[in-house]
């Protein structure tokens, strides 16, 4: 081993970060207690990090700000950038859920933030440009640093799927490669890529771009205890919903006067839980809660009353009961044959008790209608067998209507009311217009405007049957079955 540098030039670098906060701008509930997080409490935690005047700080967000929550939905996440602008952002990349309420709204929005928006490998296909700024480079005392931004490039079929007229997705890897190359050739000091692509995608392009210092990255809201280092990488990634404050600290050393590159010499990494109780932004609270207070009297009214727990933190790998009743409401309320709802069309779980419509669109974010697609047996089955190779994913099947069984993601079995699919007979399914033009990769491309158009929101939908009901219960009946024989149960993807 070379003998270190007797004076060694040491950078210190700090990176307070969030990813996936999904519109969480007021205190929420974790495991039954009120209270965590919010940006008030956010703001006091970011504040006080950057007090150790020993590192250069940055403050980044990777992306999925937007989609969660009634307040940060109703406004389209004016509010969310808002609230970011106040607590000192300096970079997020666009995530996924950014372009649910359409491209041009996305545009808008980013003149709204105080901060860079980036994304380098989304190419806007008229202006053959990326949607945002590939890149930045800021200054932190006498250094450079770059910070590149990247959006999952399946994003055409993880959001709005009007986008993909708009716009053109790129893998990662090259883009990063590209880019990385040219600003260490530009004098950066540091590399960053702020990536919306998943965990393991994450330590794919830290093995694969060894020009990078740091991979802060979200969608997959992976908690890492610790930061993972691939190499001379360090990725980190901080869960969801701004539960918890990342800050990474990093010191990096060179021979003084070399002019080379840094070296990582330490890492040290902290996950602030933003606890109930902790100290809140004074004035952010006054701001976001003139907003708030418009919303609450119509998201408290009550619904109707949860008998039961309903959890979803498995609904993209097994049968879920609260999508089981709510697809078997939308079935009896539209007089389908059959449902079937991707397991992401359900953001959160009810707990017991009063259930308000403010819950109501907790569990169902998205504003999408329902579609009465009229399909062949045959074509039921290709949806169907499409839907089992989605396991882990967002297209897991919940369904209602039929019973399903898959071997290894592969269809088995397929019956409607205990018969199995007759390929020549025609069935009427109820899905999303999210699904019904070919969402999450799905074999289906309906007029969202056509003839399969029930003018049916489900989420008022849903909300209607349950008043009616006054009371909720399920369990779940075996009607979505998956083994594993000859592969091993590959679990919750990206």
């Amino acid at each position: 081993a070379q003998p270190r540098a007797a004076f060694a030039e040491e950078l210190r670098l700090g990176i307070i970060h969030t990813n996936d906060t999904h519109g969480h701008i007021m205190p929420f509930r974790v495991s039954g207690e009120d209270g965590w997080g919010g940006v008030a409490k956010r703001r006091i935690a970011i504040q006080r990090a950057r007090a150790d005047t020993n590192y250069y700080w940055l403050v980044l967000d990777a992306g999925d700000v937007f989609q969660g929550t009634p307040l940060s939905n109703l406004l389209t996440g004016f509010l969310d950038l808002e609230c970011m602008n106040q607590m000192g952002y300096d970079a997020m990349c666009l995530g996924n859920h950014e372009f649910d309420f359409g491209y041009d709204l996305i545009r808008g929005r980013m003149q709204d933030a105080n901060f860079s928006m980036l994304s380098a490998n989304i190419i806007d296909r008229e202006r053959g440009m990326a949607v945002a700024k590939p890149y930045i480079i800021l200054r932190r005392g006498d250094y450079r640093i770059g910070i590149i931004g990247i959006t999952s490039e399946t994003l055409p079929g993880e959001t709005n799927p009007r986008i993909k007229e708009s716009i053109v997705a790129y893998p990662a890897i090259p883009v990063v490669k590209s880019l990385a190359g040219y600003l260490r050739a530009s004098g950066c000091d540091i590399v960053i890529a702020l990536c919306h692509e998943g965990y393991d995608r994450d330590l794919k392009l830290a093995e694969a771009v060894p020009d990078l210092d740091v991979i802060v990255g979200g969608h997959s809201h992976t908690f890492l205890t610790e930061p993972t280092r691939v190499g001379n990488v360090i990725v980190t990634q901080d869960g969801q919903w701004g539960q918890n404050l990342g800050e990474l600290k990093l010191t990096f050393e060179r021979p003084d006067g070399s002019g080379g590159r840094f070296a990582l010499e330490n890492v040290e990494n902290k996950y602030e839980p933003l606890k109930p109780g902790m100290s809140e932004d004074d004035g952010l609270m006054a701001f976001i809660s003139d907003y708030n207070q418009r919303f609450e009297a119509e998201m408290g009214k009550p619904v109707c009353t949860a008998a039961v727990n309903f959890p979803v933190e498995d609904i993209r790998i097994k049968e879920n009961a609260l999508a089981d009743l709510i697809a078997d409401a939308m079935r009896a309320q539209l007089g389908a044959d059959v449902v079937l709802f991707n397991g992401g069309n359900f953001r959160a779980g009810l707990e017991t008790g009063t259930v308000t419509f403010g819950d109501l669109y907790g569990v169902l974010p998205y504003d999408n209608f329902l579609m009465k697609v009229p399909v062949t047996g045959e074509k039921l089955r290709e949806i169907l067998e499409f839907a089992g190779k989605q396991y882990g994913d967002g297209g897991f099947p919940q369904v209602s209507g039929m019973r399903v069984k898959y071997v290894d993601m592969a269809l088995v079995e397929a019956t409607v009311g205990g018969l199995a699919i007759d390929p020549k007979k025609e069935y009427l399914l109820l899905v999303t217009d999210f699904l019904a033009i070919g969402g999450d990769g799905f074999p289906l491309s309906e007029d969202p405007y056509g003839r399969s158009f029930t003018g049916m929101e489900q989420r008022a939908t849903f909300a209607q049957w349950a008043a009616q009901q006054r009371t909720i219960t399920m369990k779940t009946d075996g009607r979505v079955v998956f083994e594993w024989v000859n592969m091993a149960d590959p679990g919750i993807k990206d």
